[in-house]
């Protein structure tokens, strides 16, 4: 055990030497490249120093230094010509697209072939003998895709039914990762006859299945019971080939995490189930990043458990002084990015910039070392934040299969390697050992399991979404895709779910974060004052004065 004890030792002495060679490698680079922009060098690039000098100051003002940084790469400067992270362990098995759609086939023409057709062409079918004849255990199946991209995530077809008490529908969305991709939907004649309102399916007298938006109906078919089951078991058989390969052992994933990163997980983990703790997301163009802050205490005479900040407009410096004022007065801290693929932008960037995806993940490739170099912008700062002992529930590509933010525009696979590609460069490489990775879905539907990247790169899992409600459907989504144990998180909201709401619908959410300005101030219709009180004063709601103390002694 003595010399178990001394290895680890001496693994972490190591660890730290390294860490501090490069880190003063960083520095220096940075330093030199902001020197020479601020110089008017030929190439006209800078980059973040580590004490400050391209945030602008405590709040981060973007004037020339943010425009400028972040050009020059840090992959050149630092120890490695180019540095390659280690192979990523197996996430799931894969049944080929290619197969399972053979298979699927092969099932379906068992049944009565019903209909396909062309991009936005529906089926309204005059006679509908074949349902109105159909025993409640037959079905449809329906295989469909978005032929327009940019509609990845909405409704794309619409499953209609009347039984004379009016036209009942029900929308279908393309996924948002792959809205190209022809995806299987089953629907068993008893669930069709409850969306239509009847009582058996002898009522319907009128069926149809609209496309719009780019949908295509590639084939829709009728199923008896039998055939049906068939089919189901062997979706089902597909969903247990592709389960996710298991690593969680209810640890953090970086096995040299901080003390205080430990601390801080062990009673997020202790919580989870029990009680939801309060966040609040800032902004910095009200008049002062403390304005959500005060009205939350002016309203409530509370203050959130959790403050989110964003790195978006280069605001570095001031999120890392805001970070450990935050910290030291008893909160904990979560950091977004909003920023465009150069990783010195913001957020109109964020959703209209792409990179070239073929070559992002090929070492020494200009892609890759622009990926790096921008990563490690926001390294010194993260690493003030250590200095400091703040851990931080670090959030980056969040909504990361929406389809709306250049990460996810590549689809599944590029993302995952993206992730991963950020865990290890600032876990393995610069020994970032303060972050609490969260990994954050959207609620735009799609395949969530296919957006994964394995237990070892994830620490906390969530989604956000700005529907009313404690959103249960979204949490269970969540559930299926995250390890048992793993604490679930609602990392974006717009008004607020009650105690009532969350626990009626069992949606254990770790924590909620309100969105900044109108989305909390939102009292007409949102979260009211007297709905503020309820929730900042209520025994389940944790707030930033009921926190524990989280510092190592």
């Amino acid at each position: 055990m003595e010399k178990k004890m001394d290895k680890k030792l001496n693994k972490k002495i190591c660890r730290k030497i390294k860490k501090n060679v490069l880190m003063v490698l960083l520095t220096a680079f940075l330093s030199m490249a902001c020197m020479v922009a601020c110089t008017g060098g030929a190439e006209g690039t800078g980059s973040a120093s580590g004490n400050g000098a391209m945030a602008g100051g405590q709040d981060g003002a973007t004037g020339q230094e943010g425009e400028l940084a972040g050009s020059a790469s840090v992959s050149e400067g630092a120890a490695e010509d180019v540095w390659v992270m280690e192979p990523a362990p197996a996430v799931r098995a894969e049944v080929s697209d290619e197969e399972q759609r053979q298979q699927e086939l092969a099932i379906l023409e068992q049944g009565t072939f019903l209909y396909s057709g062309t991009t936005d062409n529906g089926y309204y079918p005059s006679d509908i003998s074949w349902l109105n004849n159909a025993a409640p255990e037959d079905g449809i199946a329906i295989l469909y895709a978005c032929d327009d991209a940019s509609h990845g995530g909405w409704g794309v077809l619409g499953l209609g039914v009347d039984a004379g008490g009016g036209h009942c529908q029900e929308d279908i969305a393309a996924a948002s990762d792959n809205p190209g991709k022809e995806r299987l939907l089953i629907y068993t004649v008893a669930e069709i006859t409850e969306l239509g309102g009847a009582s058996g399916a002898s009522e319907i007298q009128a069926f149809s299945l609209g496309a719009w938006n780019g949908g295509r109906i590639a084939g829709l078919y009728y199923l008896p019971a039998e055939t049906l089951s068939q089919l189901v078991a062997y979706e089902e058989s597909v969903a247990e080939t592709e389960q996710i390969i298991r690593a969680y052992s209810g640890e953090l994933s970086n096995e040299n995490a901080t003390e205080n990163a430990q601390i801080l997980y062990d009673y997020l983990q202790e919580v989870y189930g029990e009680a939801c703790l309060t966040g609040q997301m800032e902004s910095t163009w009200m008049g002062s990043p403390d304005y959500e802050m005060d009205y939350i205490e002016d309203n409530t005479g509370r203050l959130p458990a959790i403050r989110g900040l964003d790195f978006m407009h280069n605001d570095f410096q001031g999120v890392v002084n805001r970070s450990i004022e935050w910290w030291n007065n008893g909160g904990i801290v979560t950091i977004c990015w909003h920023t465009g693929a150069d990783f010195a932008s913001g957020y109109d960037e964020s959703k209209a910039d792409n990179i070239n995806w073929e070559e992002a993940f090929v070492p020494g490739s200009e892609t890759y070392n622009a990926l790096l170099a921008g990563m490690d912008r926001a390294v010194p700062y993260l690493q003030q934040l250590e200095d400091a002992g703040v851990p931080v529930l670090w959030r980056p590509f969040h909504e990361l299969d929406g389809g709306w933010f250049w990460w996810s525009k590549g689809g599944s696979d590029n993302f995952v390697q993206l992730w991963q590609l950020m865990y290890s460069r600032y876990t393995d490489y610069w020994g970032l050992d303060n972050l609490i990775w969260v990994y954050g879905y959207s609620s735009n539907g799609g395949e969530m399991a296919e957006w994964y990247p394995g237990d070892s790169y994830v620490d906390l899992l969530g989604a956000d979404s700005y529907n009313d409600g404690p959103n249960e459907q979204l949490f269970e989504e969540c559930e299926t895709i995250a390890p048992e144990g793993m604490p679930i998180v609602f990392h974006e909201c717009g008004v607020i779910p009650t105690e009532e709401e969350l626990t009626g619908a069992g949606a254990e959410w770790l924590f909620f974060m309100t969105w900044h300005t109108t989305w909390l101030t939102n009292t007409w219709d949102g979260n009211t004052i007297e709905r503020l009180n309820e929730i900042y004063n209520s025994d389940y709601f944790i707030t930033l004065d009921e926190l524990p103390e989280f510092v190592s002694e």
